[in-house]
């Protein structure tokens, strides 16, 4: 979290065409690796082409709108700060990454706190941000169980915003 919290003011001071550019760099890695993330998704999750293909189209729909969503952005805004993207196990690689590049394009740092069951597609296309030039200073990776570790994380004071997308009772969990 501290990590994380160190890097927002160069992060926010990249601008909003700079967050933009690394975000479509992001959605073209994502393109030219659609068949291998979609293998990856099928051995992790269990999904099937015809499932996991247009989460990977949606995936990618969500980089290149947030990039452009940012660019309107007035310069030198505040962003929140740290926020946790906290994804569902059933979808794996779009909802997570709608949340990354929706905090990324407002000049946020982000911790991905990724599915327990679906770990291999989180660390898939973290590193297809990473490898678009994100750094990781700005874009954490951190697994863990939905036990008393994610609840802390969750909870921590250093956390600004939190975007949880799961059940009822997991959301009453971390509270």
């Amino acid at each position: 979290v501290s990590a994380a919290q160190s890097s927002i003011q160069d992060w926010n001071g990249l601008g909003a065409k700079g967050r933009a550019d690394l975000l479509e760099r992001a959605a073209q890695i994502m393109v030219d690796e659609r068949e291998l993330s979609i293998a990856i998704m099928a051995r992790d999750s269990g999904k099937t082409v015809s499932e996991a293909e247009p989460e990977i189209s949606e995936g990618i729909d969500f980089a290149r709108f947030y990039a452009l969503s940012a660019l309107p952005k007035e310069e030198g805004s505040n962003p929140a700060g740290v926020v946790l993207v906290v994804p569902p196990w059933n979808f794996p690689y779009a909802i997570p990454i709608g949340g990354i590049c929706a905090a990324l394009s407002s000049g946020n740092t982000v911790i991905l706190k990724p599915a327990p069951e679906t770990v291999a597609t989180a660390w898939h296309f973290i590193n297809q941000f990473w490898r678009a030039g994100i750094p990781k200073s700005v874009l954490h990776f951190l697994p863990t169980r939905d036990d008393k570790i994610g609840k802390q994380l969750v909870s921590h004071d250093g956390v600004d915003a939190v975007i949880l997308t799961g059940a009822f009772d997991t959301a009453s969990l971390f509270m």
